[in-house]
C-alpha cells in the first residue's frame, strides 16, 4: 500500500522536513511570481520596462531559490497593475494582515 505524504514525513528527521518545506516556499514564491504576471498578461520586458530594469533581472527575480527582498516583491507586484498585502498566521491560528 501506498504511503501519504504525511506518513513519510513523519519518518524523516525534523531538520529534513523544515529543510524541505523551506526550500518548497521559496519555489512557490517565484512560480507564483511568473503566475502573476502570465495571468495580466505581461512579459518580462514589459515588468522590467515598469521597472526601469533589464528584461534579464525580472527572469532572475523569477528564479527558484531567489531570495527576493520585500521592497523588490512590492515593486514587481505593482508593476504588474496589484497591490501587495501580507497576511501572517499567528500561533493560535489567527491571522493578521495588512498593505505593505
Amino acid at each position: 500500500m501506498a504511503r501519504t505524504l504525511d506518513q513519510i514525513l513523519a519518518s524523516e528527521k525534523p531538520e529534513v522536513v523544515a529543510k524541505a518545506q523551506k526550500a518548497a516556499s521559496e519555489m512557490l514564491l517565484n512560480i507564483h511570481l511568473a503566475e502573476l504576471r502570465e495571468r495580466m498578461n505581461l512579459t518580462q520586458g514589459d515588468i522590467a520596462a515598469a521597472l526601469g530594469i533589464k528584461q534579464p533581472t525580472v527572469s532572475d527575480m523569477e528564479q527558484p531559490g531567489r531570495d527576493l527582498r520585500l521592497s523588490s516583491l512590492k515593486r514587481y507586484v505593482e508593476a504588474s497593475g496589484g497591490k501587495l498585502r501580507l497576511d501572517v498566521e499567528l500561533p493560535d491560528g489567527t491571522h493578521y494582515g495588512f498593505s505593505v
